[in-house]
C-alpha cells in the first residue's frame, strides 16, 4: 500500500465494510481494506477492519457515507 492512502472508515464489522466498499467503489472511489482480525483468535480480538481512500477522495468518500448514515 502506497503511504498516500487515508483511512475513513473502521469497524469489527466485515459486512459493514463490504457495503461501505460497495458503495464507493460505485462512485469510483478506489478503496483499500486490511483487516487486522486473527482468524484464528477473533473471540478474542478488538481489532478493526479498515478501508482507506486516496486523499483526493477523502472528502467525497466521508460524505457518501454520512448521506448513507454508515
Amino acid at each position: 500500500m502506497s503511504e498516500n492512502w487515508v483511512k475513513i472508515y473502521g469497524t469489527q464489522a466485515a459486512h459493514l465494510i463490504e457495503i461501505v466498499k460497495g458503495l464507493l467503489e460505485e462512485e469510483s472511489i478506489k478503496t483499500f481494506v486490511i483487516n487486522k482480525t486473527d482468524s484464528m483468535h477473533i473471540h478474542l480480538s478488538n481489532t478493526e477492519i479498515e478501508l482507506y481512500v486516496q486523499p483526493q477522495e477523502v472528502m467525497k468518500a466521508k460524505h457518501l457515507i454520512n448521506k448513507n448514515q454508515l
